[in-house]
């Protein structure tokens, strides 16, 4: 059962490393990211964050089933996102007329579940396999269509063609102006662009992480040349290392 690491010759294992390295980039960051953003103050979680327990946890199974030539598994955005707002309890605000969330249903029950059902559709697959990809396909369009809705990109992106009049008062667009707006979701675009055309290439998707990094650089060197602390905060990317709970900023 266990993967014969010494008869791998020393070679191969130098040539290895560097997809290693880029593996580990890539689930440090797609761990970090799925639970940044469940763990978003918007979604009001009651229990505190473990971030460093998460990757000690995350570390020790990659290397259990790396042993065991099983695959590997790190934190799903999409899937994260959808199993927190099945939990989460609305209320519709009839002043801004959107959904605010009250709360959100904090348990291990679901997760417990969720993993049981996967398991048992082991005893399925003679019946999976009659499914057609295209219905596999739309069902995972339909979860990132459903990921989109409450997207503060996203939001910007129609909110630049909406009558300033017709936005609230701490609006990005009241508070910094259309064209401000403008640079910084342009920006993302430009990024969100340039990470789909790097992915589509076969020849340099295996680089993926290491772009993912340098949006990070983008975001650490280059955003707060362009932009004021007060403008990323009204854009709603506030630079951690600056931004104090009492409102202030370093």
């Amino acid at each position: 059962f266990l993967v014969p690491i010494n008869s791998i010759p020393l070679k191969v294992k130098l040539l290895c490393s560097l997809p290693a390295v880029l593996l580990t980039a890539l689930f440090y960051m797609d761990q970090n990211i799925s639970v940044r953003v469940v763990n978003n103050p918007d979604n009001k979680l009651k229990k505190g964050a473990a971030y460093n327990l998460d990757m000690v946890a995350l570390g020790l199974i990659t290397g259990v089933l790396s042993i065991f030539g099983l695959p590997w598994m790190c934190g799903a955005t999409v899937q994260s996102m959808n199993h927190v707002r099945a939990m989460t309890d609305t209320k519709f605000n009839p002043e801004t007329e959107e959904s605010e969330i009250v709360g959100v249903v904090e348990t291990r029950l679901t997760g417990f579940v969720i993993h049981g059902l996967i398991a048992s559709s082991l005893l399925l697959l003679p019946y999976i396999r009659l499914v057609p990809i295209p219905v596999v396909s739309g069902v995972f369009l339909f979860l990132g269509r459903k990921l989109m809705s409450g997207n503060s990109f996203l939001q910007r992106v129609r909110d630049s063609f909406v009558e300033s009049e017709r936005l609230p008062e701490d609006h990005p667009i009241q508070t910094l102006g259309r064209k401000r707006m403008g640079i910084f979701t342009g920006i993302q675009v430009l990024c969100l662009g340039g990470l789909w055309t790097f992915k589509s290439n076969p020849s340099t998707a295996i680089f993926f992480p290491s772009v993912i990094g340098l949006l990070m650089a983008i975001r650490a060197l280059v955003l707060p040349k362009v932009f004021s602390e007060y403008e990323l905060v009204e854009l709603g990317d506030p630079t951690p290392s600056k931004h104090l709970d009492d409102g202030y900023f370093d």
